[in-house]
């Protein structure tokens, strides 16, 4: 039986010159579920993560990692999970983890990743993201799950860059992406926009 690879949900879109104001890039490749704690479980939940991944499941909208794996808090009791290790015992081991303390759904095929940043991201950003995602307002490890240009989207911002410049990720639906992809390169066309390759790591 011949091995699936990961292909890009923008395949055929246009890549940019180096040199541009905003970057994006594909993270091609992850595991991707939901989890939610089951009723009275939440604890036990907490405690597997924390003792097995080194992670704390935070407990409002942010973004943690923890060993080889990442969490996104999406609302009560519920996190958007993260890996690079897209493969069944990956799957398998983290089911296992979990046990009967949460309820997990695969959405590795069904969500695209999206990493962008550079100095002009802010103000590519605000032409679709209806929140502040001003410094003072939205910090490294800070969530929302909110639209993009009608587009259903979760966003959390990562540690800036060497340079200073904001990095954030974003979720949504994988049916979406060339949608998203129109709004996007539209928007950061005045600044310059770079397409990047995808990193090594969370």
């Amino acid at each position: 039986m011949a091995e699936l690879s990961p292909t890009s949900a923008l395949s055929s879109v246009p890549r940019g010159a180096p040199g541009g104001g905003v970057t994006i890039m594909e993270r091609r490749g992850l595991a991707l579920m939901t989890m939610q704690a089951r009723r009275g479980q939440e604890h036990a939940l907490r405690s597997r993560i924390a003792q097995s991944c080194q992670a704390d499941l935070p407990e409002r909208p942010a973004f943690v990692t923890g060993r080889d794996i990442a969490f996104v808090g999406l609302g009560p009791q519920t996190w958007f999970v993260m890996s690079e290790a897209d493969t069944p015992a990956f799957h398998a081991s983290f089911r296992s983890l979990v046990g009967g303390t949460a309820s997990i759904s695969d959405q590795s095929g069904g969500y695209a990743v999206f990493r962008v940043g550079g100095r002009a991201i802010r103000e590519a950003l605000a032409k679709g993201f209806p929140i502040d995602l001003d410094g003072r307002a939205f910090n490294s490890g800070d969530a929302a799950t909110t639209i993009v240009s009608h587009i259903g989207a979760t966003i959390w911002r990562r540690e800036d860059a060497p340079d200073g410049s904001a990095c954030f990720e974003i979720s949504l639906f994988r049916s979406l992406a060339h949608s998203f992809w129109h709004w996007f390169s539209e928007s950061a066309a005045e600044y310059g926009l770079t397409w990047q390759d995808p990193p090594a790591d969370l």
